[in-house]
This record gives structure tokens, sequence and C-alpha cells, in this order.
């Protein structure tokens, strides 16, 4: 049995643990590293930051509230969702996104990079709160949303220097499961809820 295979039959559960997993350690890592060698504000101004700039932007709450939600349904996860299409010798190429968040939020929050809150002014108690009600709900969203469509693979490129892909199956033969259907609609639940919270943060209420 090939490596795809294998990755297919693989319980979506079972799928998002590893991946929560890693992202964890990677976001504690850089987070870590950044604390230690990184200048505060290291990304404040930067590129990284532009979509959280757009949805400062938005007037009132219910339009930054669908500003938040469409970027991270529209934006992040319908990039990773679309990478899922293809594999690297049964690796699913929408792990590549989350690995980049893990690190990047690792560096922002190590940085104190955040574009509407200062860390130094917020207590580590509140601080772990707001964190896990509006980051962490976000971050676990991706990652069902992308565990939860790695069947989505339909060609698969042999090795990473190969240019032309082996097609696998045809879209219209693409199935999830019920398992992978329910946590897809978990983690829109979770980004749903996440931009709620994020904007009632911002709004101060």
């Amino acid at each position: 049995m090939n490596t795809s295979s294998v990755q297919a039959q693989d319980g979506v559960f079972k799928r998002v643990l590893l991946l929560y997993g890693l992202f964890m350690l990677l976001s504690n890592a850089a987070y870590l590293l950044a604390y230690c060698l990184l200048p505060e504000g290291f990304l404040r101004g930067s590129p990284m930051l532009s979509t959280a700039r757009v949805v400062a932007s938005s007037d009132t709450f219910w339009s930054e509230m669908a500003s938040t939600f469409l970027v991270n349904l529209g934006v992040v996860t319908a990039l990773s969702v679309i990478l899922n299409v293809l594999r690297v010798k049964g690796f699913s190429l929408g792990y590549i996104w989350p690995i980049f968040l893990a690190i990047q939020s690792g560096v922002v929050a190590g940085t104190n990079s955040f574009l509407l809150s200062d860390l130094t002014q917020v207590n580590v108690r509140d601080g772990m709160a707001a964190s896990l009600s509006v980051g962490g709900l976000e971050f676990l969203g991706y990652i069902l949303i992308i565990a939860s469509t790695v069947s989505l693979a339909a060609y698969q490129f042999s090795s990473w220097t190969q240019l032309r892909p082996t097609k696998l199956k045809n879209f219209r033969d693409v199935r999830l499961s019920r398992a992978e259907v329910l946590f897809l609609i978990g983690g829109i639940v979770l980004l749903l809820v996440a931009a709620y919270i994020e904007t009632v943060r911002s709004a101060g209420l």
C-alpha cells in the first residue's frame, strides 16, 4: 500500500491530534527563539500583518466580525484546502500552511508584534485567556478544516523536484467521510466563534 493510501485511511481525529501537536511545538519554539533573539515589535509593520490591518479598518462591529471571519475562512483556510489537492510522496501540501502559521504566531507573540494589543500592558492570566479564546480557537479551527480535507488529494508528486504530478483520482470521485464532514463543520464554527470574541474584545464590549 502506498503512502497516499495510508494517509487517506488515517482517522481524521488522529490527523487533528498530530497536526495540533506539531503546531503547538513549533509555535512555542518560535516564541522562545523570537523572545530571546529578536527585538520587540519586530513584525509590527511587516506585510505579514496586512490582513489584520484590513480587518481593523472596518467601521462597525458586524462589518469587523464579518471581515475577520471571511479573511480567516476565505484566505487562510481556502489556501490550505486548495493545497490539500496536492501531495508530495504522501505528504499533503495543505499541512505547510499551519506549519507556517505556527512559526508566525510564535514570532508575533514572542516579539509583541500584535497590531491592536500590547502584551506589556496585560497580566499573564488575562493574556493567556485572550490568546486561548481568540488565537487558540482560530488555529484549532484551521487545523480541523485542513485535517478533514486531506482526502481531497487528486494529484501526487513522487518527489519535491518532480514537475508533473500523477493523477490519483477525478474531483467528481472525491468523497469526505461523515467524521471529516463533522470536523469540517466544527472548524468553520470555531472560526465564527473566534471572530465574534475577537471583535468583542476589539470593541471593548
